[in-house]
């Protein structure tokens, strides 16, 4: 039975999102937690009430459209996916999905299609995610589209915080005060970028650092990261590389260095009243973001 297999890795929330200039922007980084779908011959795919498969299944559509093939093709395919990527932490677990869906149907169609392309797709289904490009970029994820391309990280190893509550991205983002509040952030979050952009361009760790923190704490008028300034505070103490959260999700990230004293770092963490809200305390590998087949 003929099929097509396609991967798309998780993010750690945002090194830094808000206002770049006029547009939103983020900028993420990428981990070893993926998503994996799986198209095959099978009972159809044109029922929209499979459950969480219909942004999927939407985005599929569309990339037949591209290929001018008939959407009826999606009455004898099955879709599978499979994913280990954390929901409503703002982990890109839906961006992934999406994508590892659309690298499945180009896998079984025997097709290519660039990252540019497949973000702008993704961006007429929800908001988008920068996890698609190999490197850390600045992006638009309204539009699906690069603004900037970066580079790539030196630190290799991230302390991910995950805590028990969910927060829902999309009816953050369709709150009314949102982008009153991106607003009021505008000339910290626009410097935290020039920051970011600075540091991965010449491996400085300090202004990726700078920057990752002005983003988090100016977010705290869109809501509250739990403890984040004890966190910092005791990240540095550590000697860690950076420390980043998710800015419409729950996640936190604490990049680990050489020096980083992680010991330390993780016995603080866990017996102090952090560990009550982050419950899930684990280590991840930073990796480059992009599509995989398998």
């Amino acid at each position: 039975m003929k099929k097509g297999y396609g991967a798309c890795p998780a993010t750690c929330g945002e090194l830094v999102q808000g206002y770049s200039n006029k547009a939103e922007c983020i900028s993420s980084y990428c981990i070893d937690v993926f998503s994996r779908a799986v198209i095959s011959e099978g009972t159809g795919m044109s029922n929209r009430n499979i459950k969480n498969k219909s942004k999927s299944l939407e985005a599929i559509a569309y990339v037949l459209d591209h290929f001018d093939i008939d959407r009826s093709w999606l009455d004898r395919l099955s879709l599978s996916i499979r994913s280990s990527i954390p929901t409503g932490k703002g982990m890109a677990s839906s961006t992934a999905d999406i994508g590892a869906s659309i690298m499945a149907i180009l896998d079984y169609l025997g097709q290519d299609m660039e990252p540019d392309l497949i973000s702008k797709i993704v961006a007429r289904v929800e908001p988008t995610d920068s996890i698609y490009n190999e490197n850390i970029c600045i992006f638009d994820p309204v539009k699906g589209q690069v603004v900037d391309e970066l580079g790539k990280l030196s630190v290799k190893k991230v302390l991910i915080l995950e805590p028990g509550f969910k927060i829902n991205t999309i009816k953050l983002r369709m709150r009314q005060d949102y982008y009153r509040c991106l607003g009021e952030n505008r000339e910290l979050t626009s410097q935290a970028f020039k920051k970011l952009k600075y540091g991965i361009e010449n491996d400085h760790m300090e202004s990726i650092r700078q920057a990752c923190e002005t983003s988090a704490l100016a977010n705290e008028n869109i809501k509250n990261t739990p403890h984040l300034r004890d966190l910092i505070e005791l990240a540095r103490e550590c000697d860690y590389e950076f420390l980043n959260i998710s800015h419409t999700g729950t996640a936190l990230g604490i990049g680990l260095g050489e020096r980083t004293d992680i010991e330390r770092l993780e016995y603080e963490i866990r017996n102090s009243e952090i560990s009550k809200v982050y419950k899930r305390q684990y280590v991840k590998n930073i990796i480059d973001g992009g599509f995989r087949r398998r």
